[in-house]
């Protein structure tokens, strides 16, 4: 089945799944599921993602690839077991997928990204018209015992500053979008110059739920931008493209510097510009505008994420 499998995704083409009827929609599903076409399962769940997912046509690339990487993930667990059991209410099937994770050792985070991934195909199974009811709608979250500020992983101001030394120009700015600008992976990556205004020192950004907000700028963030040359102010900020790229880099950067990536890595700058504001302003009324959450409960976690006045205050006692 998994030989099968593999010379059937390479065969896969793209499909206009929009010129189909109801009936060639089902057809080609069922096609998809005997033959073990993964590539086009991923397709159809992609496809309706952009058009009934929450954030529809403005879905990130970041977010559609790591859908698509569930939808592989849970059909390789799926298909060996029978394509007819992804046509069925069979929770059998979904649970068991759940459960092999957690014997895997897979963390519960990952896991509800996977599970939400799953979800996501037989959505779009449901609306192939193979599929009449959801199975993971009745297959439980996974649950997470550890405390949510014990994952957020930030690197220090001295972490800044060795990174900061052995930077070129790009990695530079790369690491102050993340560490004082508070920029998502996302949101590096599409990062314009026609955003960012250096006279009022601001960057207009547009994030999580297609919200928009004027991000301010350091001090050092902006001496870095005003920097580069006039003419190169066009096109993108940072020259990557792709998220990969940005990860090999400040992981080269950790390792030049002697900081360790492991449980930072990207993310982690965000979390350190979180952590630096609040240590200096104790408002968490002021990190939540700088960060954008939706709610300041998100902005207590950083609160937390801190024991230095709890560890000061009882070294007093």
């Amino acid at each position: 089945m998994l030989e099968n499998t593999a010379e059937a995704a390479s065969m896969s083409y793209e499909h206009n799944w929009d010129s189909y009827s109801k009936a060639q929609r089902e057809q080609v599903t069922r096609t998809a599921l005997q033959q073990g076409d993964v590539e086009t399962l991923a397709q159809l769940t992609d496809h309706n993602l952009l058009m009934f997912g929450r954030g529809g046509a403005h879905t990130s690339e970041h977010t559609r690839r790591g859908y698509r990487t569930g939808v592989r993930r849970y059909l390789a667990y799926a298909l060996p077991l029978g394509w007819e059991r992804l046509t069925q209410y069979d929770t059998d099937l979904t649970i068991g997928y759940i459960r092999r994770l957690e014997r895997e050792e897979v963390s519960p985070g990952t896991i509800n990204s996977r599970r939400s991934a799953a979800r996501a195909l037989y959505r779009a199974l449901r609306w192939a018209g193979v599929l009449h009811a959801d199975p993971f709608a009745d297959t439980p979250r996974a649950k997470d015992s550890s405390e949510r500020w014990t994952k957020r992983e930030a690197y220090t101001r001295e972490d800044i500053d060795a990174l900061l030394e052995v930077a070129d120009e790009y990695e530079h700015l790369l690491i102050l979008l993340g560490a004082h600008g508070g920029l998502r992976m996302s949101e590096l990556v599409s990062l314009t110059w026609e955003q960012v205004d250096l006279e009022r020192r601001v960057m207009t950004i547009t994030g999580k739920g297609r919200k928009t907000a004027l991000v301010y700028l350091s001090e050092s963030l902006s001496m870095m931008l005003e920097c580069v040359e006039a003419e190169r102010r066009t096109g993108y900020v940072l020259p990557w493209r792709n998220p990969k790229s940005i990860r090999l880099c400040l992981r080269s950067l950790c390792k030049a510097a002697g900081v360790d990536y492991s449980k930072r890595q990207v993310h982690g700058l965000r979390h350190a510009c979180a952590t630096m504001l609040l240590e200096q302003t104790g408002d968490i009324y002021i990190v939540a505008r700088h960060m954008r959450h939706s709610s300041v409960g998100t902005t207590e976690v950083y609160a937390k994420l801190n024991p230095k006045k709890l560890t000061l205050a009882l070294s007093q006692w």
